[in-house]
């Protein structure tokens, strides 16, 4: 296998960059100007470690010819270190204009920086993986040949694991979940399908290779059908974990479908330490976890906690405070879940049309329709409004739905020059999450729409104050016999007036 042409100057193309790196730094962070110097020698040592590898795999394939004859491996192995020297390439083109940008001026070039330097350590991380594992593939071949009573014994030990795997616990499990979560049948059932089909096939490959096997143990197979057992042993052993794995996946995948739950951001927090720049947010999760489906017998369960995160996805939630920024309903898988950011609890009222669901009803009076939980659900409703929920009217209600179907974000702004209802520079915002590390920064006030009375630092604590880092949850639920804490909103009363007008449009 001979590296393409082309490859051949990396090394020069490294040399380089590295030196241009090491005689200068620029206006670039320390910090960041030595890592990025760092990640160069890494690049270099990268090259060898993947040149190695390849030169090792060809090694392997001289030294038994007949054994590789005709298989499909070498091929695809060959069209591995391809792909592996691909990624070194792209590395090298992410160094060269990291080197140029330690010249470069302006406000972006820090962010930039640090980008190319992210994805230049995938690139050179992944290509060292790709070419380790092929060197991996290419060993193993070699070692079944060399020991092949051991490599049969290995074979056949997988073969019994499949063979005695009991399917029963996990389609017991599954057909109870069906019952509570008719939709998913077929999927639930394709999955298990799958499961119980492995045994079949693996009977299948096992006694298809019987005259191959009785050839090895007596010393005396060809180079193909050792071939032919490798390929056999690899397919029984992804089989086998297929199987270990598979069960317990499932038993996952049922456990999701009775939960629902939101990922409300509460706060934001961007600082330095040290020469780094920090960046974390505080998440809220709110689950819902239904105990009998039949009679929407629920229990919720709250916990909150800060978490470091890249400077990409601070800033991909940067207007999204307050907001529920990942939500999933029961029934669902948590890849099914809806990572647009909205406003919190919208996702669990009923349309206008349906009138009502499980969780609460419409209400209407005066020519106004207003959202109403039931009482079982109250203590959710608090959770995700932060304790100060208000009805929300159907005119608010429809500007949300509309904002969804298109996959965007409402803030509920009700005309250009009014503030937005939610998120970061939202009057909802401001008024429930007066004491988080945003507002208290005074990253409030950037807003246009900002409060003129707003002043952090006044009687809502101390600002620079460390947060609880805890993340303890609390379990409620509803008690046989107690009664429904929390007000019914069916009817405006008290200080609450509605004002009669649309409730928002798309920002």
């Amino acid at each position: 296998m001979k590296r393409r042409q082309g490859n051949l100057s990396l090394f020069a193309v490294a040399l380089l960059a590295a030196a241009m790196l090491h005689s200068c730094v620029g206006g670039l962070p320390p910090s960041l100007a030595r890592d990025i110097r760092d990640e160069s020698d890494k690049l270099l040592a990268a090259e060898q470690e993947v040149q190695h590898s390849q030169q090792t795999v060809q090694q392997d394939l001289t030294q038994a010819p007949d054994l590789f004859a005709g298989a499909p491996e070498p091929v695809q192995w060959t069209a591995g270190f391809a792909t592996a020297h691909q990624k070194l390439d792209s590395a090298q083109r992410d160094a060269k204009e990291l080197a140029n940008l330690t010249h470069a001026r302006g406000k972006d070039v820090e962010s930039r920086a640090r980008r190319l330097l992210l994805e230049e350590r995938g690139l050179r991380e992944a290509a060292v993986a790709d070419s380790k594992t092929l060197e991996a593939n290419a060993a193993k071949w070699l070692a079944f040949q060399h020991d092949l009573k051991t490599s049969l014994d290995s074979m056949n030990r997988e073969y019994q694991t499949i063979r005695t795997v009991d399917l029963t616990p996990v389609a017991s499990k599954i057909a109870q979940t069906e019952k509570d979560w008719p939709a998913k049948t077929s999927d639930l059932d394709s999955r298990l399908a799958t499961l119980r089909a492995i045994p079949k096939t693996a009977e299948s490959e096992w006694t298809a290779t019987a005259a191959a096997r009785q050839d090895a143990a007596a010393g005396k197979a060809t180079g193909k059908e050792v071939a032919t057992l490798i390929e056999t042993d690899n397919l029984l052993s992804q089989q086998a974990k297929t199987l270990a794995a598979g069960p317990d996946e499932l038993r996952g995948l049922c456990s999701q479908l009775y939960d629902s739950w939101d990922k409300i951001l509460t706060d934001l927090d961007e600082s330095r330490y040290g020469e780094d720049d920090l960046y974390r947010e505080r998440i809220k999760t709110v689950r819902t976890h239904f105990i009998d489906v039949p009679a929407k017998k629920t229990e919720t369960h709250s916990d909150e906690h800060w978490t470091t995160v890249s400077e990409a996805s601070f800033d991909s939630v940067r207007n999204d405070l307050g907001m529920a920024i990942a939500h999933k309903d029961a029934g669902h898988y948590d890849s099914e879940a809806v990572n647009t950011p909205q406003p919190p609890g919208y996702s669990y009222i009923a349309s206008p049309e349906q009138g009502s669901n499980q969780y609460g009803y419409w209400t209407h009076n005066g020519g106004e329709s207003f959202w109403t939980f039931l009482p079982q659900y109250l203590l959710l409703r608090e959770l995700l409004w932060n304790h100060d929920y208000r009805p929300v009217a159907v005119g608010d209600y429809g500007a949300y739905r509309m904002a969804a179907r298109n996959g965007t974000s409402y803030y509920g702004q009700q005309t250009p020059n009014s503030p937005p209802k939610y998120g970061s520079h939202g009057t909802f915002t401001q008024s429930h999450y007066a004491d988080s590390r945003y507002v208290q920064s005074g990253s409030f006030k950037t807003s246009a729409y900002a409060s003129r009375g707003s002043s952090p630092g006044s009687s809502f604590g101390n600002a620079h104050a460390e947060p609880d880092l805890g993340s303890a949850g609390k379990r409620f639920g509803r008690q046989p016999g107690s009664a429904p804490q929390g007000q019914r909103f069916g009817r405006p009363s008290g200080g609450f007036k509605p004002s009669g007008r649309g409730f928002g449009r798309r920002r």
